[in-house]
């Protein structure tokens, strides 16, 4: 029984490892132990009950939805996957390591030891660049490929434990059946994942094509209004006294001169979602009287985050910004947002003046549903930040300093 519960622990260890490094979320070493020992412990109950077929995938199902407190659909899927990845090692490993070793026991605490060796590999240097994700695709395709990848797992598992000498006796036509399968499910979804994106990046673009469009039309108006300031800056020289003209014709272009040239910066920023998002919160800086501070290097976030996901972090960030400035005790109303790559790192900076530093448990900020405004509907914007970047293996630093706080998202671009 011992026998059979290290077996099952590092078979456990080694799908559960491998499906948190795929999906990008990070190891929790404590959720990753507690998972693996209950786990091993129920699947070897079952085994000796005779309960080898399906038992083992609904209780690695429930306890990895209870401890990671994933979408039910999408653990099924994800570990299913994970369960054919594990399967195809499984049969190539002992295609290989079966005609040196012949005892069962040895043969499978080798092959899993291997199996646990390229998976930490894997997960450490990160040789494949792919962020897989449930979470946007179409329930009833979902459904589908969830079905699938079932029907191949538990036929294939089934045979191993009743009648594994087939499997044996065919080892070179299994390996080449499994990897079949495995490849053409790999191939299903990411053709549905790029189409997923793409539908949904063409229709958040759609969403801010009227923004763009504003954007380019207040430019042309205030081309157009070259006369117009020709008009006032002449009604200030035949007004005014000679000695009071200087000053209040610098006053008047300093004022415009500001804002033409916030305007015409957003020209310069390639990403449609993060041009449109500036400019909709300078117009709403321009009318609570913010001072709004902004500084875009252009392809920082492109190719890590999705347009949804840069809409969702700098749109809640923001709006903290503002809801903080905007209370009445807020002096100095200054929000500044930075995106740029420094020594290989991403960063988008967001900082603003807060009322009182006691205010904010930075223990507890990121927390679902923790909030500082008392309301019902608050309290999940920094919490969805910080689960999009965990997601992508980003890190979220924050700090308080001299009534500011910032916040510093940064990705790692060195490390993949």
């Amino acid at each position: 029984m011992l026998t059979k519960f290290i077996l099952n622990s590092l078979d456990t260890f080694n799908i559960i490892y491998l499906w948190t490094s795929l999906i990008k979320k990070n190891n929790n070493k404590y959720e990753l132990f507690y998972s693996v020992l209950i786990i091993s412990i129920l699947i070897t109950i079952s085994d000796n009950l005779g309960l080898k077929s399906i038992a083992p995938y609904i209780i690695t199902i429930v306890i990895i939805k209870i401890i990671y407190k994933m979408d039910f659909k999408n653990t099924i899927y994800g570990f299913l996957l994970i369960v054919l990845i594990d399967i195809f090692m499984q049969v190539i490993l002992t295609l290989i390591i079966g005609k040196v070793v012949s005892s069962f026991l040895i043969k499978g605490f080798i092959i899993e030891v291997i199996i646990l060796i390229c998976v930490i590999v894997f997960s450490k240097i990160n040789l494949l660049y792919m962020n897989i994700s449930f979470q946007n695709i179409d329930s009833n395709v979902l459904i589908y490929l969830s079905s699938v990848c079932s029907v191949y797992a538990i036929i294939i598992k089934i045979i191993w434990n009743y009648y594994n000498y087939i499997i044996l006796d065919n080892l070179w036509a299994t390996s080449l059946l499994i990897s079949i399968l495995f490849i053409s499910q790999i191939l299903v979804y990411r053709y549905i994942v790029n189409i997923v994106r793409d539908k949904e990046k063409l229709k958040i673009s759609n969403n801010y094509n009227s923004v763009i469009k504003e954007i380019v039309e207040e430019i042309k108006q205030r081309q157009h209004d070259f006369v117009n300031y020709k008009n006032t800056i002449r009604g200030i020289v035949e007004i005014l006294d000679e000695k009071e003209v200087k000053q209040a014709i610098s006053k008047y272009m300093k004022a415009e001169d500001t804002y033409d040239n916030e305007i015409n910066n957003l020209i310069y920023i390639d990403n449609v979602i993060i041009k449109s998002i500036i400019y909709l919160n300078m117009c709403r800086a321009r009318k609570y009287d913010i001072n709004l501070e902004y500084k875009i290097e252009n392809g920082v976030l492109d190719n890590i985050l999705s347009y949804q996901e840069i809409s969702n972090i700098v749109n809640n960030l923001l709006n903290n910004a503002f809801d903080e400035v905007l209370k009445d005790k807020c002096i100095e109303k200054n929000i500044k947002i930075k995106i740029f790559t420094e020594n290989y790192i991403s960063h988008l900076i967001i900082q603003n003046k807060i009322v009182n530093d006691n205010d904010i448990n930075l223990n507890e900020i990121f927390a679902r549903g923790y909030s500082t405004k008392n309301k019902e509907i608050c309290g999940y914007g920094l919490y969805n930040v910080q689960s999009i970047v965990n997601s992508h293996k980003g890190y979220v630093k924050m700090k308080l300093d001299c009534e500011e706080i910032i916040f510093d998202i940064y990705f790692n671009n060195s490390l993949g």
